[in-house]
């Protein structure tokens, strides 16, 4: 075993006992394309701090005449397919292409492509239509019947070096008497970035209990129980967060999403959007609110 990933192991255990095996890839089809079979991972959509979704979608040729196509295309003979990373906007009905991995064989990573394209409206009929209304939250209790899927708010790429280095690096701080409250929080930080969410969770409670009222922490950490599905930790963090500070605009986009898509109180996140604009109206996150509160409140009114 290569030293730096035996020492990972073993001074992981110092926060909480057995590391926690990685999320699994869970592709679900969509309806494709002429050229390429099409599914995107279920474990990998996040919603962003803007209220958008991002998501990875998998591409397969067809054939052998598709895959030489596209081999052309990316400018690579090893390819065998490519993932995408799309973020949408379910209010707006827009989406863009952020980046494009291109696949070998046994799933290696050939290259990475940085697209970062402009939000462009999702057409009808379209692949990214199709992938909308399957991972958009619906509000209306005919869509909720039919079963569509919720989000899961999740990201798939696995820690990198530098990453895993500097999980190592501040586990032996956190092992040492020099530990400060921003080790643990540096460390929960990048447990967030790596999508250890149960670490995160442990990182930051160490965090708190030598700062209780670090409003950063606080929404931190309930993203992070909001992410495992624990919805009712995740509210508690985020109004403890507003509590602390009245004026915290992420502690009350946060609570308003949970009111919003997980407990379906659409008028008690109406209240909250409506008291985060009076603080703040200009952002794009403010534009992002003021979207859904068109949205949703007019089906109140």
């Amino acid at each position: 075993m290569p030293r730096l990933v035996f020492k990972f192991c073993v001074l992981i255990t110092l926060l909480c006992g057995n590391l926690q095996s990685a999320q699994a890839v869970l592709w679900q089809a969509l309806n494709g394309t002429e050229r390429h079979k099409v599914a995107y991972d279920e474990h990998s959509i996040r919603l962003t701090p803007l209220g958008r979704l991002e998501l990875w979608l998998r591409f397969i040729p067809r054939g052998e005449t598709e895959r030489a196509l596209a081999a052309t295309k990316y400018k690579d003979k090893r390819y065998r397919s490519h993932l995408e990373f799309h973020e949408i906007d379910c209010s707006e009905q827009t989406a863009r292409l952020s980046l494009i991995d291109v696949i070998g064989k046994s799933r290696v990573r050939l290259k990475r492509l940085h697209v970062g394209s402009p939000h462009e409206p999702i057409h009808p009929g379209s692949l990214l239509e199709d992938a909308a209304r399957r991972i958009c939250p619906v509000m209306d209790e005919e869509s909720e019947s039919q079963g569509d899927p919720e989000p899961v708010i999740s990201v798939t790429l696995p820690p990198s070096s530098d990453q895993l280095q500097q999980i190592e690096l501040l586990l032996g701080i956190a092992a040492s008497k020099e530990a400060t409250v921003e080790t643990w929080k540096e460390l929960g930080n990048v447990f967030f970035d790596t999508n250890q969410p149960e670490l995160a969770i442990k990182a930051y409670d160490k965090a708190l209990a030598l700062r209780p009222d670090d409003t950063d922490i606080l929404n931190d950490q309930g993203a992070m129980y909001r992410q495992i599905g624990n919805i009712n930790k995740a509210l508690a963090n985020f109004e403890r967060a507003s509590s602390v500070d009245s004026k915290n605009l992420e502690s009350l986009y946060n609570s308003a999403h949970v009111y919003a898509f997980d407990l379906k109180d659409i008028q008690k996140a109406l209240v909250i959007w409506k008291r985060y604009l009076t603080l703040e109206s200009k952002s794009e996150a403010a534009l992002q609110v003021q979207s859904f509160i068109d949205l949703y409140g007019k089906d109140l009114k």
